[in-house]
């Protein structure tokens, strides 16, 4: 249901630069037509002002405006909690063929009709009209709206050729609100998909990170591979198209079923899921066989990640969950062996789980996954009954070690195993037990020593 009323918070803008119009365009307009506006909208604004005439009539409402890309044709608008982003009607030129994401000039022009033509899809070319309350539409975006389409404003090789982050923009729309380009946009998206190499790891990243948050996800990866974004930012996640997997237990080939898996998975995850399967083209052509397809996994999305520049503590924990999600894979892991990771992983448990049951999901087949309800079953176990997951974690240190009389080396070597008897023995982990047992080990060892010196 369309509904414009958040708008109302820019209407002291509207006001104060009165009786020139002031638009929203973009996003926020897109959002609010679609029924999908956020609680808290980033809004745009536009209007046949120069930075500097903007900045003088609202500095007579004490309305703040600032210039954080240097004025140029843009400012940002603060009122209290409220920041708006403003840019003049304007017309831009660009470097075409340079893959130069940056216009190298503008001029300016005096209506949305004329501003409409510089933005990069139709359907985000919609004007909303603070003052009027009403919408104006120039190129039809609304109808690209409903009939879910990606059209560019004019001909789609211009339009693409000029800012190649375009590319990556029609892919994250297409994820984010389950719209596919029309053939002119996706032809030019893969006539000059090689422009994103001028694009910095970080611009990338930043995208290719918007389209992971999407609604329409699956989509979105889809219409990604479709115009070669895939393989120029996952080479060896592309690799894995028509990979086949056993029938019994997958619907679908090693890529589609990263998609779903990606899909199926909590937000937080979704790299990781995405990447979960990454090795099996590469172990299926190095082994014959898709058995080590984790560890070649984690290694290639290493590669991928820092290619891209995402931080090295996301690219480690992604790393580790792709090389971790065949563990148990027969779900009959004994109860020690399952500790023993745990333990060993235990900041990684609770993710781990839901990878494993959104890769059941993504096969096509199954709901259920029965290695995570172990693993978790058993980690909740350990939690509730305060066995320890670390030597910190027991209920005696080595201060009161050294008072019952062990000295150096020994103090770890027994923390160690008291440490594995609460573990694996469900040994009570608490002080006076432990002071027990530690007693018991010393005692153990005075009397070894004196079998040894007789």
């Amino acid at each position: 249901m369309t509904d414009f009323s958040a708008f109302g918070v820019l209407r002291p803008i509207a006001d104060a630069i009165a009786p020139t119009p002031l638009y929203a365009v973009g996003g926020a307009v897109r959002d609010a037509l679609m029924g999908r506006l956020a609680a808290k909208p980033d809004f745009d604004v536009c209007a046949a002002l120069t930075p500097e005439q903007l900045r003088e009539k609202l500095a007579e409402h004490g309305i703040g405006v600032e210039f954080p890309h240097g004025g140029v044709a843009s400012a940002t608008i603060s009122i209290g909690e409220l920041r708006a982003e403003f840019t003049s009607f304007r017309r831009d030129f660009y470097a075409v063929g340079t893959g130069s994401h940056a216009p190298i000039g503008f001029e300016y022009v005096a209506t949305p009709q004329q501003d409409a033509l510089r933005r990069d899809f139709r359907c985000n070319a919609i004007y909303f009209e603070i003052g009027r309350s009403e919408l104006v539409d120039p190129l039809d975006g609304c109808s690209d709206i409903a009939a879910k389409l990606l059209r560019t404003t004019r001909d789609a090789e211009t339009v693409i050729s000029e800012d190649p982050v375009r590319i990556l923009r029609l892919a994250r729309f297409a994820s984010a609100l389950g719209s596919s380009p029309d053939d002119a946009a996706a032809c030019a998206c893969r006539a000059h998909i090689d422009d994103i190499d001028a694009l910095s790891p970080e611009r990338k990243r930043h995208e290719w990170d918007g389209l992971m948050d999407g609604r329409y996800l699956a989509h979105g990866l889809r219409i990604a591979k479709e115009i070669g974004l895939l393989s120029k930012l996952f080479p060896a996640l592309a690799d894995c198209e028509g990979v086949a997997q056993p029938p019994a237990f997958h619907k679908y080939d090693a890529l589609t079923h990263m998609f779903m898996t990606a899909e199926a998975a909590p937000r937080h995850l979704r790299l990781a899921a995405l990447l979960h399967d990454i090795g099996k083209a590469e172990a299926l052509r190095r082994d014959g066989n898709m058995h080590l397809h984790a560890q070649i996994g984690a290694e290639l999305a290493q590669a991928e990640l820092s290619a891209l520049g995402y931080p090295r503590r996301e690219t480690e924990r992604v790393c580790r969950l792709i090389e971790l999600h065949m563990f148990d894979i027969n779900a009959n892991a004994r109860r020690n062996t399952l500790r023993k990771f745990i333990v060993d992983n235990a900041e990684l448990i609770p993710d781990l789980c839901a990878l494993m049951r959104a890769d059941s999901v993504g096969t096509g087949i199954f709901c259920d996954n029965i290695r995570a309800d172990r693993l978790e079953r058993e980690y909740k176990f350990m939690k509730e009954n305060h066995i320890p997951f670390c030597v910190r974690d027991l209920a005696i240190g080595g201060d009161r070690l050294a008072a019952l009389g062990f000295e150096g080396r020994e103090i770890a070597d027994v923390l160690k195993r008291l440490f594995e008897e609460c573990l694996f023995a469900d040994a009570p982990n608490t002080e006076q037990a432990l002071e027990r047992r530690a007693k018991v080990i010393a005692d153990r060892r005075r009397n070894a020593e004196k079998r040894r010196e007789k």
